[in-house]
């Protein structure tokens, strides 16, 4: 059973902090998409989130990250954010959208309403950049949700892209997805220590906040641990 949060995990502490100072900033993902178009890995600035069942926390995050936030789904929606459409690579779909990748007219438009359109699909399974790594994925069990900024468009992934994409992922920064202390329902740390710090942190960094608002924010942590012992 999917939540009615929308989940953003991360690998270290400091980037949960980021993101409760800053909102979340839009970075360049590369994805595999040779299953329609001759190209290995493209990118879009985006920001990532799920939906994924509790039951399944564990292993997700020790994909992504034990660090995380749960925001309101009306937040999600309201900010633009959309569930990915999951493609079965012999479908129907599959096929349509090939044809429609590989032919689009040439007016500017469409080729854009078409690039904009993969960045919200994927295949059930695939391939995906870690770093140097590639790694197969099984990308259907993710419920995986996403807000897209088109304002610096896509890039191919190249070696010589990468001050390109440096840049970018810079620009979009000014393109942060913002939020209020009430539109988060979980922030998840991995032991007591991490609790104790970002304890520290909403009330030492975010005191533009409420009192109110920033009691609220402490009532929102939980011990990943102790979340999947109810599970």
């Amino acid at each position: 059973m999917r939540t009615q949060s929308l989940f953003h995990f991360t690998k270290k502490l400091d980037t949960l902090f980021s993101i409760l100072e800053n909102g979340f900033w839009p970075q360049y993902s590369f994805e595999d998409i040779h299953w329609v178009s001759d190209t290995d890995f493209y990118g879009n600035a985006m920001v990532c989130f799920c939906d994924i069942s509790l039951s399944k926390l564990d292993k997700h995050t020790a994909f992504y990250g034990r660090y995380g936030i749960g925001m309101k789904r009306d937040w999600g929606i309201k900010k633009g954010l959309n569930p990915l459409l999951y493609i079965s690579e012999k479908s129907l779909l599959s096929t349509s959208l090939k044809g429609l990748f590989s032919n689009p007219n040439e007016h500017r438009n469409t080729k854009f309403y078409v690039m904009t359109s993969l960045a919200f699909t994927k295949p059930l399974k695939g391939k995906m950049k870690v770093g140097n790594e590639v790694l197969e994925k099984d990308f259907y069990e993710e419920c995986e949700w996403r807000y897209v900024d088109t304002s610096h468009g896509g890039i191919l992934h190249d070696e010589a892209n990468v001050k390109g994409i440096e840049r970018n992922n810079l620009l979009c920064r000014s393109n942060a997805l913002e939020f209020k202390p009430g539109d988060i329902r979980y922030l998840l740390v991995e032991s007591e220590s991490d609790l104790t710090k970002l304890v520290d942190f909403i009330y030492t960094k975010m005191s533009h906040f409420s009192a109110d608002d920033l009691k609220l924010l402490t009532t929102k942590i939980i011990l990943l641990k102790d979340l999947k012992e109810d599970i």
